[in-house]
């Protein structure tokens, strides 16, 4: 069973060493699966029928050297969703073509991701869009025959019943189908969810887990980290699905904590996610650092799946203070301190301003009670969370936003 990260998300993506340091990690923690999918590299969304730079392959080879060392298996995707032809046998001879190119470099898995499109059938023969795309994976997964292929329909999330029970019908009963839960980004997911989407789909969902990924804020240039454990989900997760996948934040090094939790909660049987976020922070940071750095997650930890975070007030302001100088001084890992900065200064920013030493506050951070995706309260409750995740700090009313 594919069990690890999908490089998922939009905005800024990892660079190949990265990758292979998460690879490491994730096979401390259990993992054994790492999926590349980044939304914003061209090539592999935009402009896929474009084939890959020899500098690519050079790049994907180390990853897969690395991978082997670690017992990681690198699942490849593509997403040609925005514009392929589903009737078009060149644009699938140039899937196949450049799939077939990186299962030459040592890829033997693979992914079809099809969502975040316009719901268009585009081509001909075909009666639904649910028919173009089952016999386009099809077609692929017979040519191909790699280790594994995940494929990712357009509605991949809810229970659209007429398009799922067709793809369920169609699609190779080998083929892998991703479900992010009954919302894009599930606030929970129950066992009847998981057992009404495998009997649609006719096999066990794989799972596509939208936490701790933070990219509904990241391409709005709004920082926000998710550093809390993962909640709401079965005990047993793993006996009703046939894979997970975590989309983790743009910040690699931190999404580490959440992970660890994330793995316990699949592999352990008796996961407790306050202990199991603790003991995140102590195998993740060097010792000097834990003890603030365990305060630090307190103040971002708030997520749609718990809203719950501590708040910076004139009572606690000097001790955030002395956060802040500390974990600057004492994290040992320099790429961290490096995502976290602008989450420090802004908790800096608020302490002293509850002091009366400030009175600007960088409104595109966001920390310490202030949690407000640029999403729509209608949308979030529908569509991405299934519930309403918005936070309003004390300290709102002392917002200087920018003139446009």
């Amino acid at each position: 069973m594919l069990l690890g990260v999908v490089e998922g998300f939009y905005g800024p993506y990892w660079d190949w060493v990265e990758r292979i340091n998460i690879m490491e990690y994730l096979s401390r923690i259990g993992f054994n699966a790492y999926i590349y999918a980044p939304k914003w590299d061209p090539r592999h969304r935009d402009w896929w029928r474009i084939p890959y730079e020899p500098v690519f392959a050079d790049r994907l080879s180390m990853l897969l050297d690395s991978a082997s060392r670690y017992g990681i298996r690198v699942v490849f995707a593509l997403s040609p969703g925005l514009d392929i032809d589903y009737s078009s046998e060149h644009d699938v001879r140039l899937l196949v073509k450049k799939l077939s190119w990186v299962m030459e470099l040592g890829v033997e898995d693979l992914a079809v991701f099809l969502d975040d499109i316009p719901p268009v059938l585009r081509g001909k023969g075909f009666k639904t869009l649910a028919e173009a795309q089952a016999s386009l994976v099809n077609k692929l997964f017979r040519e191909l025959r790699p280790k594994s292929l995940v494929f990712c329909p357009t509605y991949y999330y809810g229970l659209r019943e007429d398009y799922m029970r067709e793809i369920g019908e169609i699609v190779d009963p080998e083929i892998h189908i991703v479900w992010t839960g009954m919302w894009v980004a599930s606030h929970k997911i129950d066992v009847g969810d998981l057992e009404s989407v495998a009997k649609l789909l006719k096999r066990k969902p794989f799972i596509w887990d939208n936490y701790p990924v933070n990219d509904y804020f990241t391409v709005y240039g709004i920082t926000r980290l998710h550093l809390g454990p993962l909640k709401n989900r079965p005990s047993e997760f793993l006996k009703y699905v046939s894979g997970y996948a975590s989309n983790p934040m743009n910040q690699y090094e931190a999404s580490k904590i959440p992970l660890y939790t994330i793995a316990e909660a699949l592999l352990s049987t008796s996961y407790d996610p306050e202990k199991s976020l603790s003991d995140a922070v102590d195998y993740a940071l060097n010792k000097n650092s834990r003890y603030w750095f365990k305060k630090f997650v307190q103040f971002n930890r708030a997520s749609f799946m718990d809203l719950a975070e501590q708040t910076i007030t004139k009572e606690n302001a000097d001790e955030v203070i002395e956060l802040v100088k500390e974990l600057r001084e004492s994290i040992n890992n320099r790429k961290l301190v490096k995502e976290i900065d602008p989450v420090l200064r802004k908790m800096e920013s608020i302490a002293r301003y509850s002091k009366n030493e400030v009175s600007h506050l960088n409104w595109r951070i966001q920390t310490s009670g202030e949690y407000s995706p640029p999403i729509t309260t209608e949308r979030m409750l529908k569509e991405v969370f299934g519930v309403v995740a918005r936070l309003t700090p004390w300290y709102s009313k002392a917002y200087v936003k920018p003139e446009v």
